[in-house]
């Protein structure tokens, strides 16, 4: 729990001071905004009481359980738990960072927004202008070569084959890099930029004499998109198969493209995964084009076969379910298995479509039609399903015991991926049944799939506790509104409220933050809040009154001391038990027992009512 409320309010700091836009904009934003007005301008909100209702447009809800309250400018789900200002609103409905939420909310208001930028800050956002401006110019040149040049003639039949209209080449802005070591670098230095952004956007490569020569030739081009529409890179195709040079080449990582952290075609599938609630995962380009174009919208495609995790926790902000629909050759199951971690670790449901063989996405669609393709994906199966039909349909049915065990090491370490312990728990029995073996057996068999460490450190900080103890959140809830409480908790230092227990990061988290002596609004202020401090505070009565604030602060926090102290005694007597330990141990382990009894015993006396 504390490396999710560190990390996810670390991650909040560091993306709005990257961005440099001064606190009292974000203020003068949030001040202008009221929450009412802005939920009200995507759906009707019906009012309740001193609040405002509707479904909830987060989950699929027949009652409603979606509440805004005006006083505090806050907004909470009932339902699905999600929950905090303005600006998280406006995140989470239209899948933007903090910047880009408060930027949009700033134009909705009219303010001009103050940044606070150094020399090196306005440098490097030209340097992006620069880049972006250039990307997008080179996108329209290559579009222009493909629609307009004769030398593009064999680009044009090579789409006309694929069944790709020229409808379809300006909707995706197709382009053709002409065969020349030149054109591409003769038409940007025309165009007023250096060399040197052409090699630095990748669009020139460097020779060792310090000569450049386009990177694209003779290719059809793709703009690579980031999921705003901008247009950050390119990947070419080869036009022959007879060609010796490989079939695709993308361009390098730069400073505004990074290969494992965009999802080609998300730009315009972006609203169709949303409504769908999950998402078609395809290998390349013209797949996922040909997909789209054919009505089968909910698309992606990462930029090569294997999720990462930085593209899965993407796509987890609009899907919660994908079918991985890669070719049907060993390659594509390979890619499968590679994308499982990310996908798994992220909480998606995952299953798995079988194409015919020898077919892609592309192929299937143009022979067979959309309504072929789209039932094969109706036919998709869970993964583990998948695995063991593909398992059994290899051995003729029958599993020799050799093979049921190397299955098992395989798919328990995914099972240990599953986020969530109830969905494990089942999953592994289902699994256990359809190889013929013990849930324990299979659980033994485990050989986990490992994760970077800065992949684990994701995964933790990934899991959103909606629901903590009423303790705790009676601290927290005491905390805001009473000052005494405040500072009485803020002088308890030994133990730290994290060491009572994991939960009370959160307070340590409060009793530092701003929130608590402003005399703004709280919904004003969650942003500058972890994640799950702006789902939960929403959620809380802070109207709701308690005769004697501190000494029911005082009482709780005595309740997590002596729970505190009682685990300490049953370590101290699991040490007793080891083996091996000297008569000093075992003496000095006892009296440490022995304290700790006359502690437990002193404060549960003050926890006893008065008769």
């Amino acid at each position: 729990m504390r490396v999710f409320v560190l990390a996810e309010y670390l991650c909040l700091v560091q993306v709005v001071y990257c961005m440099k836009i001064s606190q009292e904009s974000i203020e003068r934003v949030a001040s202008a905004c009221n929450i009412v007005d802005v939920v009200s301008s995507y759906f009707p909100l019906k009012r309740a009481g001193v609040n405002f209702r509707a479904l909830c447009p987060f989950h699929h809800e027949k009652s409603p359980s979606f509440y805004v309250n005006e006083v505090r400018q806050t907004f909470h789900c009932f339902g699905c738990g999600v929950g905090g200002g303005v600006f998280r609103f406006v995140m989470d409905y239209e899948h933007l960072d903090f910047p880009t939420a408060v930027r949009r909310l700033a134009e909705r208001s009219g303010i001009t927004l103050v940044e606070e930028s150094s020399a090196q800050d306005i440098s490097a956002r030209s340097e992006r202008a620069r880049l972006l401006d250039l990307h997008h110019k080179a996108a329209l040149w290559y579009h222009h070569q493909l629609l307009r040049s004769p030398a593009a003639l064999e680009a044009r039949s090579y789409l006309k084959q694929r069944g790709f209209s020229k409808e379809i080449a300006v909707a995706w802005q197709l382009g053709y890099a002409p065969r020349s070591w030149d054109a591409l670098k003769k038409w940007g230095i025309l165009e007023g930029f250096r060399a040197s952004e052409l090699v630095a956007a990748g669009l020139l490569l460097k020779r060792d004499s310090n000569e450049t020569y386009d990177r694209f030739r003779d290719r059809l081009m793709f703009p690579i998109r980031n999921d705003y529409g901008e247009v950050i890179a390119f990947s070419g195709r080869i036009l022959s198969a007879a060609s010796p040079e490989g079939k695709y080449v993308n361009s390098p990582e730069t400073s505004l493209f990074k290969k494992g952290n965009i999802l080609f075609g998300m730009d315009k599938s972006k609203r169709a995964l949303v409504q769908k609630g999950e998402a078609i995962v395809l290998e390349g380009q013209m797949d996922l084009i040909a997909a789209f174009e054919h009505g089968c919208e909910n698309v992606v495609a990462p930029q090569g076969t294997a999720f990462t995790l930085e593209q899965a926790r993407l796509l987890r902000r609009f899907v919660e379910r994908v079918i991985l629909c890669f070719d049907s050759d060993n390659a594509g199951m390979t890619a499968v298995e590679r994308s499982l971690p990310a996908l798994f670790a992220n909480g998606f449901q995952v299953r798995v479509a079988q194409l015919p063989s020898g077919e892609d996405p592309d192929s299937m669609i143009q022979k067979q039609g959309i309504d072929s393709f789209q039932k094969l994906l109706s036919g998709a199966e869970d993964f583990f399903d998948y695995s063991i039909h593909r398992a059994q349909g290899d051995a003729g049915l029958a599993l020799s015991p050799h093979r049921v065990a190397l299955l098992a090491k395989q798919l328990a370490g995914y099972l240990t991926l599953l986020p969530d312990a109830v969905l494990r728990e089942r999953t592994s029995e289902q699994v256990a049944l359809r190889l013929g073996i013990s849930r324990a057996a299979l659980l033994s068999a485990t050989s986990p799939v490992v994760l970077s460490s800065r992949e684990n450190v994701e995964q933790e900080t990934r899991i959103l506790r909606k629901k903590i103890s009423a303790g705790t959140e009676l601290l927290c809830r005491l905390a805001l509104v009473h000052r005494e409480v405040r500072e009485w908790l803020s002088q308890q230092k030994s133990p730290m409220p994290h060491e009572l227990d994991p939960e009370l990061v959160l307070l340590e988290e409060l009793l530092v933050s701003n929130v608590v002596s402003s005399s703004q609004p709280i919904g004003a202020l969650l942003p500058s809040l972890s994640l799950c401090l702006q789902h939960l505070i929403p959620s809380w009565d802070l109207e709701k009154t308690v005769p004697d604030p501190l000494c029911a602060a005082q009482e709780v926090w005595s309740g997590f001391y002596v729970a505190y102290l009682k685990r300490q005694q049953s370590e101290a007597t699991q040490q007793l038990r080891q083996p091996g330990i000297s008569p000093e141990q075992i003496l000095s382990i006892q009296q440490e027992i022995l304290d700790l009894q006359d502690s437990i015993r002193n404060s549960s006396r003050r926890l006893a009512p008065v008769a």
